[in-house]
């Protein structure tokens, strides 16, 4: 029996039944969980030039690309290149991992608002009706209610965490930086950036974006630099489709990158 579609719909990443349900934490190659968090802080540390006390490092302490002793782990983008060159693809990856700890903490609090919430969620008007028309379908009331409550926990975690990047997005990064974060931007088949739903091709949760120079122009300018896609079901992650067609239309170095809470939430 088909399903409701999720908070994505057709413009969305393909996921089933809402994206909602009990999130499945990602596993290292040991086994072990990790979170985004995690897995940047990772790559930030196994990074010879930036570790203390390894091979770009002068006595014992990191070394930026000037060789001052500086921290070289702070993004700091050159609106003067071009978002494919070298430079720009390291401080894209350098504010990634700069944003992964507060980006993680809020993707987490997001799923503890609704897991904390649900009852409260389950009984508003539109979650009712939907709830009611499932059953006239002559699906079972279980199953009705199953379907309702993913549905309901993983469009409300994805509101939460729209809403939290939208306070915080000032603060996320430095205006000198050149970097940002913004939140269900969506964009038509060409990558141009719709506030119209049904013109929308897809439509990440969130994006990092970077300033660029417009050569006509000469005027500064944003592009996106990474997307991300929350997920919080038992979905095992974004769709390659979907991935395919957000990196090649918006032409990104990296393909999109899954969020997705770090446990099982206590009421699930």
């Amino acid at each position: 029996m088909a399903k409701p579609k999720g908070p994505h719909g057709d413009g969305g990443d393909g996921s089933d039944g809402g994206d909602g349900g009990v999130p499945r934490p990602r596993r290292s190659r040991s086994g072990k969980s990790t979170t985004i968090a995690e897995g940047h802080q990772a790559i930030a540390e196994a990074a010879a030039d930036g570790r203390p006390g390894g091979p770009g490092s002068r006595d014992g302490k990191p070394t930026d690309s000037q060789g001052d002793g500086s921290d070289s782990r702070r993004a700091q983008n050159d609106p003067e290149l071009g978002k494919r060159e070298d430079a720009s693809v390291a401080e894209i990856e350098k504010a990634r991992n700069e944003v992964a700890p507060r980006l993680q903490e809020m993707v987490d609090e997001a799923w503890d608002h609704v897991d904390q919430n649900k009852d409260a969620i389950l009984q508003r008007e539109g979650y009712q009706r939907q709830r009611e028309e499932l059953i006239a379908k002559g699906y079972p009331d279980e199953v009705a209610d199953l379907i309702v409550e993913r549905t309901a926990m993983g469009t409300e975690a994805h509101r939460h965490l729209a809403n939290a990047i939208d306070a915080e997005a000032d603060s996320m990064f430095t205006p000198e930086s050149g970097f940002r974060l913004r939140a269900e931007v969506g964009f038509d088949a060409d990558g141009v950036e719709t506030p119209k739903v049904r013109d929308q091709d897809f439509r990440p949760d969130v994006i990092l974006e970077r300033q660029y120079k417009d050569p006509v122009t000469g005027d500064l300018d944003w592009e996106v630099a990474h997307a991300y896609d929350l997920k919080t079901g038992l979905k095992t992650g974004i769709a390659p489709s979907w991935s395919n067609n957000v990196q090649t239309t918006l032409d990104l170095p990296s393909a999109p990158e899954e969020l997705r809470p770090t446990k099982r939430p206590l009421g699930g």
